[in-house]
């Protein structure tokens, strides 16, 4: 019973204040309960929350965010992106039926049509684009081929396979093989050689050590003795490298020695050595009359010396003058024999 609710002037007894104070403790431990209850649920309800979280964070890092779509509706209109450029690409060199020259003519083309797919879209246009290139026979028989509306004229591979029956006739099996055992170094540089070997190996079908041999075999003499004492090349590509290098370098020692002939030649004649009168080069003199006290001269300024026949003829296979041994002039021009004995 409600105190607040009694008559003024009118008292409560014991019983009912008991029964109202018990009244309120129950009232007071139900709502104790349902608060226990509720933060329960929130602790709950938190740790949920908590995992769905982890959940979605470990799943968006395995993910690529997808990119963001524009509305349709919303987006303003973009104007269309033009077309790119197709590249500019040299015209071939017109081709009048040449045998052997049309596989390159046509291999020139059909680089062309790749790289510019859009002005040669149709087989036509292709046909059309090659004929515009041709001179001579090879424009004769593409005008017969065009005029007479042959099937072939409608299909670029018939008729590029067609052409090629008239015109290319490569060099090839056993041909190409004999023409590979003629082909010589000479006195040309090995780097143009070897362009002309590769040419004509190409179409042999020959393996690289049979290639190596015949590439061996028609290098100069020089270039052979240079290679004799080396190991053999792995391959013709580094067996070809090792050649142009050896090459290289005996045509710049070749050079060298060149440059330095005229300076060795002036300075003999210029200032000849002073050779001893006891060195090997002079022979001894057979005169008497030869004097201590007779003044410093050039080796062999006395018209009575005397050689040996072995230095005579030593001198003469090495080339130099029979006066004085030195290189560069021979006796009649000898800048250290005395004139009197030059005009005898």
């Amino acid at each position: 019973m409600d105190p607040a609710g009694l008559i003024p002037g009118q008292e409560m007894d014991a019983s009912q204040i008991h029964h109202a104070l018990s009244h309120q403790g129950a009232l007071v431990g139900q709502h104790s309960q349902a608060l226990q209850q509720l933060m329960t649920s929130m602790q709950e309800l938190t740790s949920s929350v908590a995992q769905i979280g982890s959940q979605l964070a470990q799943v968006s890092s395995l993910m690529v965010p997808p990119a963001a779509q524009p509305n349709p509706l919303s987006a303003p209109l973009e104007p269309p992106v033009p077309p790119s450029r197709e590249p500019r690409v040299p015209a071939p060199d017109r081709y009048s039926g040449e045998l052997g020259l049309c596989r390159a003519f046509l291999i020139q083309c059909s680089l062309v049509f790749e790289q510019q797919p859009l002005s040669y879209p149709t087989d036509r246009s292709k046909i059309a684009y090659l004929m515009s290139l041709l001179k001579g026979n090879a424009l004769a028989w593409a005008s017969a081929v065009w005029d007479n509306q042959s099937p072939i004229s409608q299909s670029f591979i018939c008729f590029t396979t067609e052409m090629g029956r008239v015109f290319d006739h490569p060099v090839r099996g056993s041909v190409a093989a004999n023409r590979l055992l003629t082909v010589r170094h000479g006195s040309r540089s090995v780097e143009d050689y070897a362009v002309e070997f590769r040419i004509t190996a190409a179409e042999t079908g020959w393996n690289d050590e049979a290639l190596q041999g015949a590439f061996k075999n028609g290098l100069c003499e020089r270039l052979k003795d240079e290679l004799a004492p080396r190991e053999d090349s792995g391959d013709l590509n580094e067996l070809i490298t090792l050649v142009i290098r050896l090459d290289s370098r005996l045509r710049e020692r070749q050079r060298e020695r060149a440059s330095r002939a005229p300076s060795t030649s002036s300075s003999c004649f210029s200032s000849p050595p002073n050779v001893s009168l006891h060195s090997p080069l002079v022979p001894p003199f057979t005169s008497s009359n030869t004097t201590s006290h007779r003044p410093t001269e050039e080796p062999m300024h006395l018209g009575r010396a005397r050689l040996s026949p072995a230095e005579r003829t030593r001198r003469m296979q090495a080339g130099v003058c029979l006066y004085c041994g030195q290189n560069g002039h021979y006796i009649t021009s000898c800048p250290v024999r005395p004139k009197e004995q030059a005009r005898q």
